[in-house]
């Protein structure tokens, strides 16, 4: 392995995103070393990427001592982001970017902040969709705002997309806080979390314990704000934030409309686009350049768990 070790990195994970990393890390000019289980996955994925891939997991990978590096990246199945992200630190990697939602548990969460303090490393985590360039115009227009601002957000998920075979059922219970945290996230990153909250649930699927979400409540910033979404309904990911005089929509997220009052029609804002995964290049860079304000810390999601539990009516175990 290479000793250049300020532009070399580990990816671990072989799945479908690690691909839109590769793309990143190669325009950044790193080495990258992948490791991933399975041989079948890790030989599909070096013979597509040309990247030195292992297999048989991140443990077997250390047994042999290789040097280290200054950053990895974890895009393992949920399940895994814990334990692969607290061996990375065991070993001594001091910058790591973890998928979310890092972990599934509030105790193995808390675990991982008591570990990457006493290892002093950097822990951040991957939602990619706060570096949108629609979710930067949104945020420049908030801090520039003098007026109150309100909003409502939606996290229905497409169910019928889920390739259900991919997943186990401790992912698939936890679905909220694997795939639409996302959204709420992002609506925690730009107005702040919650001083208030009212939130009710209802119906069920035969893989999850609520299909209904419904809500509303208060940020610590002031904002007021609700939600709704049925996993069963027609709908999909989205934000709505009312300004003075006018509305910005995300809906799909990447993309930014405007509405003006007394208006019906809704135009499109032109946003700068690069050949990258949304949100994907600015991510990495800044996590390649130390830059962290913008992820999400274990910290903060320790307490954007609490509402996430509420949100979702989930019960830790």
């Amino acid at each position: 392995m290479s000793n250049n070790i300020n532009k070399s990195i580990w990816i671990i994970g072989t799945g479908n995103i690690s691909y839109d990393y590769i793309k990143v890390l190669k325009d950044l000019d790193y080495e990258i070393t992948a490791i991933g289980r399975s041989k079948s996955s890790c030989r599909s994925f070096e013979s597509t990427t040309k990247i030195k891939t292992y297999s048989g997991g991140l443990s077997l990978f250390l047994i042999n001592k290789p040097d280290k590096v200054d950053y990895a990246i974890v895009t393992t199945n949920e399940n895994q982001l814990c334990e692969t992200t607290s061996l990375l630190i065991e070993y001594g990697i001091k910058n790591i970017l973890v998928e979310k939602p890092s972990s599934l548990t509030l105790k193995d969460l808390r675990k991982m902040i008591d570990l990457k303090n006493n290892y002093n490393t950097n822990v951040v985590i991957g939602y990619n969709r706060r570096f949108y360039e629609s979710v930067k115009e949104c945020k420049k227009r908030i801090n520039e705002s003098e007026y109150p601002i309100n909003f409502n957000f939606d996290f229905t998920e497409w169910t019928h997309k889920i390739n259900f075979e991919k997943y186990t059922k401790t992912e698939l219970d936890k679905w909220f806080l694997c795939n639409s945290s996302h959204v709420v996230d992002l609506v925690f990153y730009l107005f702040g979390t919650p001083q208030e909250l009212n939130s009710y649930t209802d119906g069920n699927l035969d893989w999850h314990s609520s299909s209904i979400f419904c809500g509303s409540g208060k940020t610590k910033n002031g904002h007021l704000f609700t939600y709704n979404s049925n996993w069963s309904s027609a709908g999909r990911w989205g934000i709505e934030i009312c300004f003075h005089n006018y509305k910005l929509i995300l809906k799909p997220l990447e993309k930014l409309f405007i509405q003006k009052k007394g208006e019906i029609e809704m135009d499109e804002i032109n946003l700068s686009v690069d050949d990258f995964k949304d949100g994907f290049y600015n991510q990495c860079k800044s996590f390649l350049n130390n830059e962290f304000k913008d992820f999400c810390s274990l910290e903060q999601q320790l307490e954007n768990f609490k509402w996430y539990y509420k949100i979702s009516n989930y019960k830790e175990t």
